[in-house]
């Protein structure tokens, strides 16, 4: 276990820490590098990350309530089971990174990079992704009703596995979306 409750850590470097049930609740980082850590179950309660790199890190059943990534690098962490109520990830890259289940319901993930990202049971109805990098998402049962998708970078997908009702999509996603079922545009 590792307590470091309401520190501030500035461009520190950990590989492979074991954050297990660590108290991190209002900690703050800027520039920290996280490589294959363990956050299960710790507390990152009100806790405050800018330009800090996460990758290969496990949150799952981490207490992440009004926590806030800014400018982070998430790529290929898991986050299933993570208790997200309030979290923001702002302009952040979740490539590969493991969403599925989360309820994150109204964030804004304009301009962040979800390439690849677990989004299967995934609560994301009235999220804002402009600008954001949605290419080879991994959906399934998605939440996506009433979310902004205008200007996102999409990929061909079924919509079938993604609930999109009241979505609001470009001309561009609509041609995609409808190029699935085989009709043709135009002559």
């Amino acid at each position: 276990m590792f307590d470091a409750p309401g520190e501030t850590w500035t461009d520190r470097e950990f590989d492979g820490e074991n954050f297990v049930e660590s108290d991190l609740a209002d900690l703050t980082t800027t520039g920290c590098t996280f490589v294959g850590c363990d956050f299960a179950d710790a507390n990152l309660t009100l806790s405050r990350h800018s330009n800090s790199t996460f990758v290969a890190c496990t949150f799952g059943g981490a207490r992440l309530t009004d926590a806030r990534f800014d400018g982070c690098k998430l790529t290929g962490s898991m986050m299933v089971d993570a208790q997200v109520r309030g979290t923001t990830f702002t302009t952040c890259d979740l490539t590969r990174t493991a969403l599925g289940g989360l309820k994150l319901r109204g964030r804004d993930l304009s301009q962040s990079r979800l390439t690849e990202a677990n989004l299967v049971d995934t609560d994301l109805r009235e999220c804002s992704f402009a600008g954001a990098d949605l290419r080879g998402v991994r959906l399934g049962n998605t939440d996506l009703r009433d979310a902004d998708l205008r200007g996102a970078l999409l990929d061909v997908f079924d919509p079938r596995l993604a609930d999109l009702r009241g979505a609001h999509i470009d001309v561009g996603h609509a041609m995609l979306l409808v190029g699935v079922f085989g009709v043709r545009l135009g002559g």
